[in-house]
């Protein structure tokens, strides 16, 4: 491997009253792999100066392993080694960044030889260090991997495609469904850019006793937003979106928004934790497929929302919350009120819990076509139905 490793060696090959600091036993150690191209059973099968655990309750050391993309391709990752027990409060964090030219077999010797230096600091206080050396394994100028380019031909812009189809059907019934999805991301410490597309086509068809039932939908969106940094946890900038939803009866929608936000963490901390609260105020346009329940077949009205989002990946497993309030500004009455939380939690060895739900508190349905729906759309959900709450929960 092409990185500064650390090799075992017999103990017999050393004497071990000189190399023995201490009559512990080597480090118990538990690794969350998060991050990209993190391989749990490559790094213990390298990684042998230490005993590998399988539940964190049993670990001296807790290691998590988390990533982001960066803007010229590459990842920049954080590895975080929490101790306890012995080693209660003994933590440290090492962070570095592979290229874009770096292939997935050498971003995963990089991470663990990282995590394999970083275990050095715990393995030297116990009988480990009897059985480790650590060699520099010299490398050429052709075969270094560039921790960090040093010019981004693509200036820090991100590219995604993501598209799927799905075909379904029986001697009396098909369904046919096409999705397709763009989006460039554009990350530096002063700017963050975000634009994306997505675009969906559904069609369904029962063949009944005495008819044929077809059901149709199309929804497409475009949104960007730009946002600048006025200081080490404040951004300012602007959103916008537009498309259509012949589910929720819009032919067009379209809203322009200024946004503040701010963050609780600094942002280099995202890959293991973020809270942000974000406000922002603007104007919306419909144009309606049918008319609405108050007689309008197109309008302009302007909003705010205030939106609180919360993640997490912690030793005691992980958590995802977002919190939102928003409503027009011509009628308080027209508002929605929206929770989601979904947590992941390590009770004790061997058992973790996932629980996850959502509320809405609805009064914002501007969109609801007058008249009564069909059974035809109610079942085969053509249309969105007037409501004052939805709700979902799960567990696990």
């Amino acid at each position: 491997m092409r990185f500064l490793f650390v090799m075992l060696i017999s103990a017999a090959a050393m004497p071990v009253a000189a190399q023995l600091p201490s009559d512990e036993p080597p480090p118990a150690v538990f690794i969350d792999c998060q991050a990209r191209n993190c391989q749990s059973t490559h790094i213990r099968n390298e990684i042998r100066f230490v005993n590998w655990v399988r539940d964190r309750q049993d670990a001296d050391v807790y290691v998590l392993a988390t990533s982001q993309s960066t803007g010229g391709g590459g990842a920049s990752y954080l590895i975080t080694m929490t101790g306890e027990g012995r080693f209660d409060g003994d933590s440290i964090g090492i962070r570095f960044s592979t290229g874009q030219t770096s292939t997935s077999a050498e971003d995963r010797d990089i991470l663990t030889g990282r995590i394999a230096q970083g275990l050095l600091r715990y393995a030297v206080l116990t009988s480990a260090a009897a059985r480790v050396r650590v060699l520099s394994d010299e490398q050429s100028a052709d075969d270094t991997v560039d921790a960090a380019p040093a010019r981004d031909p693509w200036n820090y812009w991100v590219f995604s495609v993501r598209g799927d189809a799905q075909l379904d059907g029986e001697s009396r019934e098909e369904e046919q469904e096409f999705e397709l999805e763009l989006s460039a991301d554009r990350v530096t410490e002063l700017w963050i850019v975000e634009i994306a597309a997505q675009g969906s086509y559904e069609e369904q068809e029962f063949d009944l006793t005495d008819r044929t039932i077809r059901s149709i939908q199309r929804d497409w969106e475009s949104r960007a937003s730009v946002a600048r940094a006025i200081a080490d946890l404040w951004s300012v900038g602007v959103s916008a979106n537009v498309g259509t939803s012949t589910y929720a009866n819009q032919d067009l929608y379209a809203r322009l928004a200024g946004l503040l936000e701010y963050s609780i963490f600094p942002y280099s901390e995202f890959s293991r934790r973020r809270a942000t609260l974000r406000y922002s105020v603007g104007m919306r346009h419909f144009d309606y497929g049918e008319i609405t329940v108050y007689d309008q077949l197109s309008e302009q009205r302007a909003d705010h929302e205030l939106a609180l989002a919360v993640q997490f990946q912690q030793p005691w497993g992980s958590a995802n919350v977002r919190l939102s309030g928003s409503h027009y500004l011509h009628s308080i009455r027209r508002h929605n009120l929206s929770s989601f939380v979904n947590l992941n939690v390590r009770l004790f060895r061997g058992l973790s819990l996932d629980l996850r739900g959502n509320y809405s508190r609805v009064r914002d349905q501007l969109y609801i076509p007058k008249g009564d729906a069909t059974d035809e759309e109610v079942l085969l959900r053509r249309r969105a139905l007037e409501t004052g709450y939805r709700y979902g929960m799960s567990v696990g």
